[in-house]
């Protein structure tokens, strides 16, 4: 392994994120702060689904329809995307050390490289649509659209993992060789996926309610954890101080568990229709969005034997995904009024001109820390 390469590797790990964080002085929320809504920046139309926030750009990628959006974070406000006519995106992921952007792509059912200043094509990469899991009712037919779908880079072995969330397998990918390495036969129907940094996966089974523990150097599935009462569990996150797991279940709890060992920690209520669970690992917190009940679940998760829900935030109907930005703690989280699918789509569609991104942020901070 080349140095740069093991530099790159090195700046990935999540407990030396955790250090940096310390070093450059961002402060833990205190219990009495308060969170809102602080803007709402307009955007291009169209349903979305996973959003990132690039760790040195200041930027957000928001896989969106055709097109991958990028809102600049910087003071600009300004919207630019990139466009793959017939794509249907799932998942994205800047790669700022490589100047690429990633996104899993359902339509042609690959992991696409584009770079990050020209916005170009530089790789295809399929991912394949694999043995079919035996999904049936309203999840068959998202079987072939959503592989690949979640994707995410694990750092210990610096492979990209793209979850195949339909035909229930997790394929690794060689950036660099811009090959497929190795695949992990899951079963059932995958959604979110987190790395702890130490080689081991984890990705939620929405179809049997458990999350399935890879090990991301052999490509195989170690030990399965069950979540007893979660019922298709989707959004799901991973805070590398605590060893912590908070997987956001469908039928209104949010499910923590120490990964390590797979103890349950505590069940709490959070709204209906939840998907994405974001974490805020300098400040200690964690956010649940929960699009059928418009409501944003906010925890104090600095102690994972007091984990307290500490607020509920009003959003709005259908507000379910979203992204932090590590350095100031801000949340945006897409919106839009919604409606009926356009086939072959099976999702809701977006009326036009109503899309924009909601800005959450501390609204009243703690006396001492004003």
């Amino acid at each position: 392994m080349t140095e740069g390469k093991s530099r790159f590797l090195a700046c990935l790990a999540p407990l030396l994120w955790c250090a940096l964080l310390e070093t450059v002085g961002i402060e833990p929320a205190a219990a009495g702060d308060a969170y809102s809504i602080t803007g709402s920046i307009a955007g291009p139309d169209g349903m979305w689904d996973y959003a990132a926030v690039g760790s040195t750009d200041n930027r957000l990628y928001l896989a969106q329809g055709e097109h991958i959006s990028i809102l600049d974070l910087g003071g600009s406000g300004i919207w630019t995307r990139i466009d793959l006519p017939g794509a249907m995106w799932h998942g994205v992921v800047p790669l700022d050390s490589r100047g690429l952007v990633l996104g899993t792509n359902g339509q042609t059912h690959a992991l696409t490289l584009f770079d990050a200043k020209s916005r170009n094509l530089v790789s295809e990469i399929h991912t394949g649509i694999g043995p079919k899991s035996a999904l049936s009712g309203k999840l068959a037919q998202f079987a072939v659209l959503a592989d690949p779908d979640a994707l995410l880079l694990e750092p210990k072995s610096g492979l990209v993992a793209a979850v195949n969330g339909g035909s229930g397998e997790v394929v690794f990918v060689d950036v660099d060789r811009r090959a497929v390495v190795g695949r992990a036969r899951v079963g059932g129907k995958l959604e979110f996926a987190v790395a702890d940094g130490k080689g081991s996966l984890y990705v939620n089974v929405q179809t049997a309610h458990e999350i399935a523990v890879i090990d991301a150097l052999a490509f195989k599935v170690t030990r399965r954890i069950p979540m007893t009462g979660c019922l298709e569990p989707k959004g799901l996150a991973y805070d590398p101080r605590t060893d912590l797991l908070i997987s956001g279940c469908d039928n209104g709890i949010a499910h923590f568990i120490i990964a390590q060992t797979g103890q349950s920690l505590v069940s709490l209520k959070i709204g209906r229709g939840a998907d994405a669970v974001m974490i805020d690992v300098a400040r200690h917190r964690a956010f649940v969005a929960s699009g059928e009940d418009a409501v944003l679940s906010i925890f104090d998760i600095e102690d994972p034997e007091h984990i307290a829900l500490l607020q509920t935030l009003s959003t709005e109907k259908g507000t379910r995904l979203g992204a932090v930005d590590p350095q100031t703690g801000l949340l945006y989280l897409p919106s839009g009024k919604l409606a009926p699918p356009i086939a072959p789509r099976p999702w809701p569609s977006v009326l036009p001109g109503t899309f924009h991104v909601l800005v959450v942020g501390l609204s009243h901070p703690s006396p001492d820390r004003q």
